[in-house]
């Protein structure tokens, strides 16, 4: 049990032990105040919930950086929540003490953010946010994570025609304004559904034109500047092998002849061998083709996969048998983020039960 004494300025000290036996003690203006203190003490050490009232003390920073470093993540994942940090969370919350940090404060700077970023960016700076504070809670560094019944920004969602464009749009306005060295990257995004790493890390050893296929084995990772090769993309579903259609085979052929292999055999080099970086491609080769074809900005370049995913949907192919080829490991992400409703939706649900047959009037035997 702990006990209460007077100091010789007047004022009263809690003293107590810690769960490790370690002595503590805090300060208090009256007996009172030391007392109901140093009761709840008592009950929080039966109850199992006791905190040092000392470790709440901890700055952000010092604690999210120890954060960081517990993590095992993705290199891309840690290196946009880096960017995240240094950007938008430890310039707000940096020097304030963990136990001082309230709903109230947390849902007024994701108010703040919402004023001048993305919803997207505003959901994911929130995320390491609350990521960050949840381990507090179990450090037991606090009690509770101030970031709980936040209320978040809507994802705004683009219309229809801002997420798709069709095989003709493609076929028609956007491949004629690309440059010819970069129409075959193009293709394998749109018509076997690679990612941007999948592509600018594919080798010519995993690609088999005779008997049409495309083998993902790992991709290129762009982190801090530099670009590495990873293995096994994002799950074990990622290495797959993926079929390739005519025109994609065709340009993949043309590529072969035209575009020189580049450092250990790189499909999609940039003009000196090397893997493609993907700002240097947006800048000065899809953003210009895209515009020039009066497609819209919202079409960026990850969107050809989802355009894919939805043109084999809606020419019936099985979900699951998409989702293979798109290397997912569940049918929902496929189904839920991938696949979009197509322009002509509704002259196709109209088409698919508009048999004469149906009607007992017009029908024949």
């Amino acid at each position: 049990m702990g006990h209460i004494v007077k100091t010789p300025s007047g004022t009263w000290r809690a003293n107590w032990r810690d769960p490790s036996g370690r002595q503590r003690a805090k300060t208090f203006r009256t007996k009172k105040d030391a007392s109901g203190f140093l009761a709840t003490v008592e009950a929080e050490k039966s109850r199992g919930t006791y905190l040092d009232p000392s470790a709440g003390r901890v700055l952000f920073r010092d604690h999210a950086r120890r954060w960081e470093e517990s993590r095992r993540v993705e290199l891309t994942t840690a290196d946009a929540a880096k960017s995240r940090m240094r950007c938008h969370i430890v310039p707000q919350w940096g020097d304030w003490p963990l136990n001082k940090i309230s709903f109230l404060d947390v849902q007024a700077w994701v108010t703040r953010l919402t004023g001048s970023l993305a919803a997207q960016t505003v959901i994911s700076c929130f995320g390491i946010m609350s990521s960050i504070m949840k381990a507090a809670v179990r450090g037991r560094l606090i009690a509770i994570n101030p970031c709980e019944g936040v209320r978040l920004p809507a994802r705004r969602k683009g219309s229809v025609a801002d997420e798709l464009i069709t095989r003709e749009e493609l076929a028609g306005k956007l491949l004629p304004e690309v440059p010819e060295r970069y129409r075959a990257l193009v293709l394998a995004a749109a018509y076997a559904g690679l990612r941007w790493g999948e592509c600018v890390g594919l080798h010519w050893r995993n690609v088999d034109l005779l008997s049409g296929r495309i083998v993902v084995v790992e991709t290129a990772v762009e982190v801090s500047g530099g670009i590495s090769m990873k293995s096994y993309p994002k799950t074990e579903a990622g290495r797959r092998v993926v079929p390739v259609p005519s025109l994609l085979g065709a340009a993949l052929r043309r590529q072969a002849g035209v575009v020189p292999a580049g450092h250990d055999d790189l499909v999609f080099p940039d003009s000196v061998g090397h893997h493609l970086r993907r700002s240097n491609f947006r800048r000065n080769v899809w953003v210009p083709a895209r515009d020039a074809a009066g497609l819209p900005s919202s079409l960026t370049f990850h969107r050809l996969r989802h355009c894919y995913t939805t043109w084999l949907v809606s020419e019936g192919v099985p979900v699951n048998l998409v989702q293979a080829a798109l290397g997912h490991e569940h049918a929902s992400t496929t189904l839920d983020r991938y696949t979009h409703r197509p322009a002509d939706y509704e002259d196709r649900l109209r088409a698919a039960l508009d048999d004469p047959a149906d009607d007992p009037l017009t029908g024949t035997d």
